[in-house]
């Protein structure tokens, strides 16, 4: 019992010790702040009166540092690779899962703290220019909120970006070569899980629909979307004032039930993490 609690303090305290190594790196690298803070509140600026001052899509902007981490993290690892940092780590002994553990320890964390920031920042925006029954309806929105599929979404949002960064920053071996299919994935992933871009607006089509499945982010972030509709799945709304009545997945559904996307996000993950062992390299070949 004795030797189980000196080995379960041990790894403790090696896991604590490497999240604070992480968390260094992290903050020591400017390319995060761009990514996941100044980058998000621009483009929620500028989506916010695109989209004609609608409360709703704020929320939806929050989710952008999430999906930065995908631009942030991966060339970090390809930098790890290619500098002394996994070396050491290598030489020290420590378990490389145990690594990549606080990897996405940190990283989690991050996604959520600037989802946090970046809410706080769209709810400021919101409610200085909403006036009248726009505001009225922008503050009945947090009565209806399913907040525990909101924190779960959340949470699965953020994993899922690691879990690709990781997969992209694995594979590769010079940051300028991936950069390009990093950027790639990010604004496919961005404008088409419906983040950026209402599903009213892109989901018009069957067999973009279908094909959109293939998109990690897509499950959970129609989850996060669920989150914040007040209605069902299949529920009929206005929300864009432009267009015919719709349910908030668009013109076709892409699920039905609350634990599709679900199901579809954790095995999306699973499937990642598989690929991600077999092909993951910790050494840059020269």
């Amino acid at each position: 019992m004795k030797l189980n609690n000196l080995n379960f303090k041990n790894q403790s305290s090696i896991f604590k010790n490497l999240n604070l190594l992480v968390f260094k790196s992290f903050i020591k690298d400017s390319r995060n702040y761009v990514f996941m803070i100044i980058m998000p509140i621009f483009l929620t600026t500028i989506f916010f009166y695109v989209f004609d001052k609608r409360g709703a899509t704020v929320f939806s902007y929050a989710l952008l540092p999430c999906l930065t981490i995908i631009t942030s993290l991966t060339p970090s690892i390809v930098e790890w690779k290619n500098s002394v940092f996994l070396k050491r780590i290598d030489i020290t002994g420590v378990k490389k899962s145990m690594f990549i553990a606080s990897v996405w320890f940190v990283y989690l964390l991050a996604g959520i703290v600037c989802y946090l920031i970046i809410l706080v920042y769209g709810l400021i925006l919101a409610s200085v220019s909403l006036k009248g029954k726009d505001f009225i309806e922008f503050q009945h929105m947090f009565s209806t909120i399913k907040y525990g599929y909101l924190v779960l979404s959340i949470f699965l949002v953020c994993i899922t970006s690691i879990a690709i960064a990781t997969f992209l920053g694995g594979l590769a071996n010079a940051p300028g070569a991936i950069q390009g299919i990093v950027m790639i994935v990010y604004f496919i992933t961005m404008f088409l899980s419906g983040v950026m871009l209402p599903p009213q607006l892109i989901y018009s089509s069957k067999v973009l629909v279908i094909a959109t499945y293939l998109i990690p982010h897509k499950y959970c972030v129609f989850l996060y979307l669920h989150a914040m509709n007040p209605g069902g799945w299949k529920d009929i709304v206005k929300i864009m004032p432009t267009q015919n009545p719709m349910s908030f997945q668009g013109a076709y559904n892409s699920f039905t039930h609350s634990w599709q996307p679900i199901i579809g996000s954790i095995s999306a993950l699973i499937l990642l993490f598989i690929i991600t062992i077999k092909t993951f390299k910790w050494t840059a070949k020269r």
